[in-house]
């Protein structure tokens, strides 16, 4: 078994009693150091502390597998990092997206509704015209990217 799927697994078992959800992990098999990166979320959104508190307990595990020296680090996604799962779209409502469609199509505009599978968006309005809302199925979604507003 390698060394990811045993963190999948170790990951998955400390979760399962939990809201969390794994949204990415990332193994480098370096020579060097090995990295373990594990992101993680729930619908509520995860805190450093509860990141801290299940690093502790991932890393004793992992610990008692890996003889060579190696970097774990948990967290949540970042503000930039792409939205991969329905439940990240939900907690999304409300907030600006930019999509990049299979197609390689782009639309920017407001997240309004997550239905089975599909969004809506409300496309900028452009020229003072507003467009009408467009409804997605996840899977003609490349990628979909929170747009971080500072106004």
């Amino acid at each position: 078994m390698s060394l990811k799927e045993t963190v999948i697994r170790l990951v998955d078992g400390q979760i399962a009693e939990t809201d969390y959800y794994v949204v990415d992990i990332v193994v480098s098999d370096s020579k060097i150091k090995r990295k373990v990166t594990v992101f993680l979320d729930s619908d509520t959104g995860i805190t450093i502390d509860e990141c801290t508190a299940f690093s502790r307990e991932l890393g004793n595990r992992l610990e008692e597998i890996i003889d060579d020296a190696f970097t774990l680090e948990v967290s949540s996604p970042g503000a930039d990092s792409p939205l991969k799962f329905e439940r990240q779209y939900v907690k999304n409502i409300g907030r600006s997206l930019r999509i990049t469609k299979t197609d390689g199509s782009e639309i920017k505009g407001k997240l309004t509704e997550v239905n089975n599978g599909t969004v809506v968006i409300e496309p900028e309005a452009k020229k003072k015209i507003k467009p009408e809302a467009v409804t997605l199925p996840l899977e003609e979604i490349r990628e979909a990217k929170v747009i971080i507003s500072f106004k």
